[in-house]
């Protein structure tokens, strides 16, 4: 089934969007989608998509899926200069609503209609929906998905879906932005999409005001959310964490907070696709999926580093270079084996190297995130000439901490629980954190 398949076989009269553009039904989607179809042929074409506007995009990609070749789905974010190189490696044309894109070789269309005039050799085809990995460390890659590997885990249930209202924090383009998306379209449920740009507490207003019951955030996120005064609307069925590590301090919080609410942490991500959920409460996931693994996936642990095998996914980024080895995908996150449980370390990345020994920021953040008087914490790498870098920490506090005491009381509460090239010299308290266009939390200095 492509997208136009599926919205155009909800209840037309249900509520699909609610966003700054205001209400939109399925029936309306589906109309709008229909007809930009019927103006168009299925073609060869490979699609660029960069468009800001989430109700515009679903148009036309619902009109677009079975028809075109592929569909890049890119991030508003990007600067000019990545888009141009992202699209002339991928697509024959672009569609967006900027107005600064002077540098591509390639048609630049605001109509979707337009592609009707653009020669290529007709064809009908299952299109390919080709995703962009966050960037973090380079230039973002192409990953190539389709509908049936983005929604694989997708409960299409509608008799349940269309008394869910399914809330969107996330950058719609990025690989748990689409999840929630499709969850939300697949099984005939309201997304509410607050402006992205509006403060938190606006955005956790406006859910609250539309009834949000299902809401998808990073571990930072919910974090941000628990602190916040808007928290105490929200009346949550569903809270889903990914992303990051989601440890155990932050879902006995959420656990708390919504104690009507499944609480799930979602394994997933653009190379791997989507991979599992736990839903027991506790950090990590049992031991026994490594032998008994969640439908559609294998998993495995070599050299610390965990691998995924995931037969929807392609073995190669659009445009060159590796992303499996027989069929694994390297996750890039350390984990360990822990009483029966696989439990995340941090990413192999941003190890830090302090005079020879190891140190992963995210464990020792975890050790800071179960003192009580730390409500989030960043660790990083600070520059040493004598040990090459020490590890420093920046914590944002509970309300009536007192910053001396605390940075004495988190030094012994670390050296109490981790190795000694562990413990942070350098504690910094601080306000706030910064956070990417994927919801995680800043790492760079």
């Amino acid at each position: 089934m492509t997208l136009l398949d599926h919205i155009g076989g909800m209840r037309p009269d249900n509520v699909a969007l609610v966003g700054g553009w205001g209400r939109q039904d399925y029936g309306d989607l589906a109309a709008r989608a229909g007809a930009l179809r019927e103006r168009l042929s299925p073609t060869g074409l490979r699609v660029f998509l960069n468009l800001s506007d989430l109700s515009e995009a679903l148009v036309a990609l619902a009109a677009l899926d079975g028809i075109v070749d592929a569909v890049v789905l890119s991030s508003p974010s990007l600067d000019e200069a990545t888009l141009c190189t992202l699209a002339g490696v991928s697509a024959d044309a672009i569609i967006t609503d900027r107005t600064d894109l002077h540098g591509s070789d390639l048609p630049v269309l605001r109509d979707p209609a337009e592609l009707a005039g653009l020669r290529s050799a007709p064809e009908t085809c299952s299109t390919r929906w080709i995703m962009t990995t966050s960037g973090t460390t380079g230039r973002p890659k192409l990953v190539e998905h389709s509908l049936e590997s983005l929604s694989r885990t997708t409960r299409k249930d509608r008799a349940r879906g269309t008394g869910q209202v399914w809330g969107l924090l996330y950058d719609y383009t990025r690989f748990a932005g689409l999840q929630v998306v499709l969850q939300s379209l697949l099984s005939g449920a309201r997304l509410v999409v607050p402006e992205a740009d509006s403060p938190l507490d606006d955005r956790l207003a406006l859910l609250s005001a539309e009834g949000c019951t299902h809401l998808s955030a990073t571990p930072t996120l919910w974090r941000k959310i628990l602190m916040s005064r808007a928290v105490d609307g929200l009346a949550l069925r569903q809270v889903t964490l990914g992303g990051e590590i989601a440890d155990d301090a932050v879902l006995r919080a959420l656990a708390r907070s919504f104690p009507e609410a499944r609480i799930s942490h979602i394994f997933a991500s653009t190379e791997a696709g989507v991979g599992f959920s736990v839903t027991d409460g506790k950090a990590g996931f049992p031991e026994s999926y490594l032998t008994d693994p969640p439908q559609g996936i294998s998993l495995k642990v070599e050299d610390g580093r965990l691998f995924v095998h995931n037969d929807r996914v392609g073995p190669a980024y659009v445009g060159g270079g590796d992303i499996a080895c027989d069929g694994w995908v390297d996750t890039g996150d350390l984990v360990a084996r822990r009483g029966g449980r696989i439990v995340f370390l941090g990413r192999g990345s941003g190890v830090i190297n302090v005079g020879g020994d190891k140190v992963v920021p995210e464990e020792v953040e975890t050790v800071l995130l179960t003192h009580p008087e730390v409500h989030m914490a960043r660790v990083y790498a600070k520059t040493n000439p004598i040990m090459g870098a020490l590890v420093a920490a920046d914590v944002h506090p509970e309300p009536g901490s007192d910053p001396t005491q605390l940075r004495a009381s988190l030094r012994d509460w670390c050296a109490a629980r981790l190795d000694r090239h562990k413990v942070p010299a350098v504690f910094r308290m601080v306000d706030q954190f910064r956070t990417n266009a994927a919801g995680k939390i800043e790492r760079s200095n």
